[in-house]
């Protein structure tokens, strides 16, 4: 599960480090173009949901909540600026609010990832 994605090879760093292995692993996209703005990566372990997102400077930033904490994990289809095939919106409900992520992961690694999120919360 190497990765040439700096966001992603921290997630998995950071994950290493709290002793937590990916369950399932989804990137994740940011900015109405999909990704020109920069790319994260979701990732669940057996204990917490963490995410990796970049930032304007320096490497890309590392968070997790328990999986206590979240609530609903949901997929849907996600419309693009010329109508269908927008990819995929992700939303995963954290503490009660409803936080939402687009991916261009393929329909089956996202509803992988959904399994995996909903079965271990």
């Amino acid at each position: 599960m190497l990765s040439d994605d700096p966001a992603h090879a921290q997630l998995l760093g950071r994950m290493a480090q709290g002793g937590e292995t990916p369950l399932a692993v989804l990137p994740i996209t940011s900015g109405p173009f999909g990704g020109l703005s920069g790319s994260g990566v979701l990732a669940v372990g057996a204990a917490a949901l963490w995410l990796a997102q970049p930032r304007l400077l320096g490497g890309p930033s590392v968070a997790s909540v328990p999986l206590t904490s979240v609530g609903a994990v949901s997929a849907r289809a996600r419309r693009s600026l010329l109508g269908a095939g927008g990819g995929l919106r992700v939303e995963v409900v954290v503490d009660g609010r409803p936080l939402r992520f687009d991916t261009r992961a393929p329909r089956a690694d996202v509803e992988e990832f959904v399994r995996v999120a909903s079965r271990h919360r």
